[in-house]
């Protein structure tokens, strides 16, 4: 092998200790995100309140740790290659306490087998980025140690939409070729980028697209930029050739991990029709066609499914439901819950129906409700419906969650949406708000506070400070004409941090 080449372990260990990846929490990637996609196409996947958790590259823990802390019965190993990333995760666990998390250093391959076997397997950012074998040491690992009924999440880059990308990656791969130095090389593909996203004479209407595409990198943070983007290697595939790598060591696409991305929403009439004569699999392929898309993270499975892989919205009776965080936001923002100008938006009975259901739950976040006390709240089928047969509750709660308006849970997190005396973030909410901007809620979902009042009261909330005693604390920082004044901020900053998933009991 070439003493340059830059896809060895101890070359992608070095790159990655040299510029560190400034990771954050994969919502999609959860236990439970997992298991609800499962179970709704047919599988039975494992218990998440215990379940056993591998994650590849996992970097500095910032995926994994989260998962550790609110799941206490559970068990999580998490691999990396990057001594200073291993390093990093280790030190964080032990800060928070975390006894039911292990950091490895070193290659999946190799990865001991007194660990076991796993219900749930992670593999973000790693598939496009790592070397053909190491993709497929990690297809056997899981054929070996993933359990009958467990899940597999893979994040990866996908053609057509990557012919784009890779355009961008060439040129600006050209450009650094030789240039010697992480920093250096950033600096000088950034230069390019920026240069060439500025507008200027086009000779064709392609052109415009690649400009953007320029501009979007330049403004990549370092670590994306240098990690994704100018990564070797990175390796984009079609849809069937990851499925079917994958179903060389008897591993199976379930659906994709974001429920909307395997439904055909926003898709044109003609390709509807195209759809009519392909399978499931040939349709995923067509998909990406129609939506040009770049990036896919899908679930594979060991499992036979009882619905052949088919959505089965009556599988919702087993979850419980809530306002998700782009409804509630929207919510926020005064925006109507059900907008009348998406060409599929429900119309007379049936949207005001959903509206009502939307607004209650907003109301009640980040409280859950089943889908029974659903369809009592709905109050579907109405009284006059005309002469077409109402749709069922359990095919309008199905397509809202498939338009991620509402979110299904096996296991919901220990929330609650109103503070008590004593109020209690999130423990890894807290640590992380007394360290940066970067926050992950119980939803497993990470979210930028630039609001450093926010950040100080979070890292407060661990339960041994009244209402007063907070706001005494804050009293340097929070403007308010009196201590009256300042308990109010709080309660609304408190809220706030209730209705997104920071406060536990």
């Amino acid at each position: 092998m070439h003493l340059s080449d830059r896809t060895t372990n101890a070359a992608l260990a070095e790159k990655y200790d040299a510029v560190a990846y400034e990771g954050q929490s994969n919502a999609l990637s959860h236990p439970d995100r997992m298991a609800v996609v499962a179970t709704l196409y047919g599988l039975a996947p494992p218990s998440v309140a215990t379940c056993r958790v591998l994650e590849f590259g996992c970097s500095d823990g910032a995926n994994l740790l989260p998962m550790a802390a609110s799941l206490p019965d559970g068990q999580f190993v998490g691999c990396d290659l990057s001594p200073r990333a291993i390093a990093a995760a280790r030190q964080a666990a032990a800060e928070l306490g975390l006894s039911n998390v292990t950091f490895v250093t070193g290659d999946l391959s190799e990865l001991p087998e007194a660990f076991g076997d796993f219900d749930y397997m992670i593999a973000h950012g790693v598939y496009s980025w790592v070397p053909a074998r190491v993709r497929d040491a990690m297809f056997a690992l899981a054929a070996r140690r993933l359990n009958p009924n467990g899940i597999m999440f893979v994040s990866y880059n996908v053609y057509p939409g990557c012919h784009l990308r890779q355009a961008v990656w060439e040129v600006l791969r050209l450009h650094i070729d030789g240039v010697e130095g992480a920093q250096a090389r950033l600096d000088r593909a950034r230069e390019l980028a920026a240069a060439l996203a500025a507008p200027g004479t086009t000779q064709n209407k392609t052109d415009a697209l690649l400009r953007a595409e320029f501009k979007r990198v330049a403004q990549l943070p370092d670590c994306v930029l240098y990690h994704d983007d100018l990564a070797e290697p990175n390796d984009p595939v079609y849809f069937r050739e990851f499925v079917a790598h994958a179903g060389r060591h008897g591993l199976e696409f379930v659906a994709e991990a974001q429920l909307w991305a395997s439904a055909s929403v926003g898709v044109a009439p003609s390709m509807l029709r195209l759809f009519a004569g392909l399978d499931r699999l040939e349709r995923e392929q067509y998909l990406d066609f129609a939506h040009l898309r770049r990036f896919r993270q899908s679930l594979l499975c060991r499992a036979k499914s009882a619905t052949g892989f088919q959505l089965a919205p009556k599988r919702l009776a087993s979850m419980q439901i809530a306002a998700s965080t782009a409804l509630l936001r929207a919510a926020a923002d005064g925006k109507p819950l059900i907008d009348p100008a998406q060409p599929d938006a429900p119309a007379g009975a049936e949207a005001e129906a959903l509206r009502a259901l939307f607004e209650w739950l907003v109301a009640i976040a980040p409280q859950t409700a089943s889908l029974a006390e659903i369809g009592e709240r709905l109050l579907w089928p109405p009284p006059a419906v005309g002469a077409a047969s109402p749709r069922s509750v359990e095919a309008i709660i199905a397509e809202a969650c498939l338009k991620g308006l509402l979110m299904p849970q096996l296991h919901p997190p220990m929330l609650v949406s109103l503070a008590g005396e004593r109020p209690v973030a999130s423990a890894v909410s807290r640590w992380q708000a007394g360290r940066g901007v970067w926050v992950t809620n119980l939803w497993h979902e990470t979210i930028r506070v630039d609001d450093q009042i926010g950040l100080r009261l979070l890292a407060l909330l661990d339960g041994s400070r009244t209402r007063t005693e907070i706001a005494a604390a804050m009293a340097d920082i929070l403007p308010a004409p009196g201590p009256a004044a300042r308990e109010q901020r709080i309660d609304e900053y408190l809220h706030q941090f209730g209705k997104h998933g920071f406060l536990t009991r």
